[in-house]
């Protein structure tokens, strides 16, 4: 993995982990408009990391997989876990 690679997947992991902390918070702060919609925000985030991510480098889940008919791309490289 290279410089690049590794440090757009620690981004992947920072925005998934403020996903995670606000989903919790959610869970007991229903009504709080900020906190909806700064999960908002890094859910659009993490699809546009995870899009582009997949599209340089190696889709990070089978839901990644392009529409290739000549290989089947989710196991031509390390998987995400390897990382």
């Amino acid at each position: 993995m290279n410089a690049e690679q590794a440090a757009m997947m620690l981004k992947l992991q920072q925005v998934g982990m403020t996903m995670d902390d606000l989903r919790e918070y959610l869970d007991t702060h229903l009504y709080d408009t900020y906190a909806i919609e700064r999960f908002n925000m890094a859910a659009a985030e993490y699809a546009a990391l995870q899009e582009e991510y997949s599209r340089t480098y190696s889709p990070l889940t089978w839901h990644n997989q392009s529409n290739s008919t000549t290989e089947w791309a989710w196991g031509l490289s390390d998987f995400p876990w390897d990382f």
